[in-house]
């Protein structure tokens, strides 16, 4: 018999919490001597939850007591706003990184890609910010390297609240990706022979196209190397993919609530999380369903 997808879903959120949890050696509770109500595991889960929920913090905390999620994840009593909120505070965006890396352990991939996208961080109406003749703010700046092959993970996540150029962003992930001998697809804005060369210090190859010049071949040892052995069929099926996690990324709506720069750096951070938690439930439910069918015939 197959299960519903909740109960999937919060058995394979509980193994995954319990897994970052150890694997970071976070405490079971944040203070010593302090009240022992929840514990730092169930404020992980919740904060996750939240990210998934796109609501306001007010109406998750009522999204709670109409829900078994409480039951599923033993809590002694429903949390107050204020509770959530601080270990919101607490987490930095070094260490939701962190979690985000042991999250996605499970599934090793050899190819990647990288792309960016911009992230509407204010409420206001368009109609009526140009009625008052008022500018509209900047987008969030999102820069993502993914895995291109399924369940399409979200390794990496590089975000600023101003415009940044691709390149920039590209460096910082750059520097933090230690895995070696893989390709990394992107598009004609990080054709840069720096960033190439960051990429093969661990032996990786950034693989994008080649503006055009004047020049008959390009500068740069490396650039030189992608531009005589590109190949459009096979950079279209390494860079489409990465398109697709962006739209399964903003399909159901990005709604960023914080109102401070750093809070809207880590609300988006921890939806990035939250994407990655439910694209392995799904698929591992996938394969649960597959295993339930085959013994079901077997039987």
């Amino acid at each position: 018999m197959i299960k519903n997808n909740n109960q999937y879903t919060c058995n394979e959120l509980q193994k995954l919490i319990k897994k970052v949890c150890h694997h970071q050696q976070i405490s079971l509770y944040h203070f010593r001597y302090g009240p022992k109500k929840y514990t730092q595991h169930q404020h992980v889960a919740l904060l996750i939850l939240y990210a998934k929920s796109g609501k306001s913090l007010r109406d998750f905390i009522q999204f709670l007591y109409e829900s078994k999620w409480p039951k599923w994840l033993n809590l002694k009593d429903i949390p107050s706003k204020s509770t959530i909120n601080n270990h919101f505070q607490r987490i930095g965006l070094t260490l939701i990184r962190i979690l985000n890396l042991v999250v996605i352990r499970t599934r090793k991939a050899i190819n990647y890609a990288i792309d960016s996208t911009g992230i509407d961080s204010y409420h206001a109406s368009k109609h009526y910010e140009k009625r008052i003749g008022r500018t509209h703010r900047p987008y969030i700046k999102l820069s993502i390297l993914a895995h291109i092959e399924k369940p399409y993970l979200i390794e990496d996540f590089e975000i600023t609240e101003q415009h940044t150029h691709d390149v920039v962003h590209a460096k910082s992930l750059g520097k933090r990706f230690r895995k070696k001998n893989c390709i990394i697809y992107a598009d004609k804005a990080y054709d840069c022979q720096e960033l190439m060369q960051i990429f093969d210090e661990n032996n990786n190859l950034l693989y994008c196209p080649i503006k055009k010049t004047s020049r008959r071949r390009p500068n740069g040892y490396l650039r030189k190397k992608v531009f005589d052995f590109f190949d459009k069929d096979v950079y279209h099926n390494g860079r489409n993919p990465v398109e697709m996690i962006m739209f399964l990324f903003k399909h159901n709506g990005i709604v960023i609530r914080a109102k401070k720069r750093c809070n809207k750096v880590k609300e988006l951070a921890w939806k990035i999380l939250a994407y990655n938690v439910q694209r392995l439930s799904k698929s591992l439910q996938r394969l649960f369903s597959i295993i339930s069918l085959d013994k079901a015939q077997n039987t």
